[in-house]
């Protein structure tokens, strides 16, 4: 009797569907979701923060070029 106590329930908790995890999908700047994969998101972000690091050296560059 107290296998069949015990067995029952941990085979209704073994057998049960998974539901899928939710995960929030952050909004762009338009209000439309974004379900883009992470690493798109992240390797987006490394290639602006790159962009924006050219930028500043090429500025930089400049200020040194005309300082001499």
């Amino acid at each position: 009797m107290r296998a069949i106590l015990i067995c029952v329930p941990l085979l209704l908790v073994a057998l049960r569907p998974i539901a899928p995890a939710a995960r929030p999908a952050a909004e762009s700047a338009d209000g439309q979701r974004d379900r883009r994969a992470p690493l798109e998101q992240s390797l987006d972000k490394a290639r602006s923060v790159e962009d924006l690091s050219g930028e500043r050296k090429g500025g930089l560059d400049e200020a040194i070029d005309g300082a001499d």
